[in-house]
């Protein structure tokens, strides 16, 4: 996806409907932090694919554990921010962990669909999943998954309230 924000669409939706199992911010994180290099080639080149090995399942999966590691020695100072923002969040290594593979195979597939350049299940060399939903469609929906996770995020927070009349 040519816009990395689209991606913390899906990802806030998933944590906010499973806050209790799955941690936000690793989930978020991780569903954005898989274009460092693809950044990087956008602003500096690079040789060979622009997406590289970051954008295969396997590649996501380690990056994923490498990122739960630093979420989890960082969890008292997370902690903090997740406190002033609200935010309900479980720090044990199963939810961080869990948050941060969701977050990268959420990226993998997403972008699977719009990227000719992504290998998502290397060593197979095709992408069976391009093309399977139009790119527009694909926006679509994470921006509607966008809207109901800050929808949730509110509601639960009681910082909006829903008034249904007879």
């Amino acid at each position: 996806m040519p816009l990395t924000p689209f991606h913390l669409g899906p990802s806030f939706l998933i944590g906010e409907l499973f806050e209790k199992r799955i941690n936000l911010i690793s989930i978020l994180l991780a569903s954005v932090i898989i274009d460092a290099r693809a950044f990087f080639c956008f602003f500096f080149g690079c040789a060979g694919r622009f997406h590289g090995p970051l954008h295969t399942f396997v590649g996501a999966t380690l990056l994923a554990l490498f990122l739960s590691i630093i979420i989890w020695k960082s969890r008292k100072f997370l902690k903090q921010i997740s406190n002033k923002l609200k935010i309900k969040n479980d720090y044990s290594y199963t939810s961080i962990i869990l948050g941060s593979l969701l977050g990268t195979w959420s990226h993998i597939i997403l972008d699977s669909f719009m990227h000719l350049d992504i290998i998502p299940f290397w060593p197979i060399k095709s992408n069976f999943l391009l093309g399977v939903i139009s790119n527009e469609t694909n926006y679509t929906l994470c921006t509607i998954a966008l809207v109901l996770g800050i929808f949730i995020h509110l509601q639960r927070n009681r910082l909006i309230t829903l008034k249904l009349s007879r």
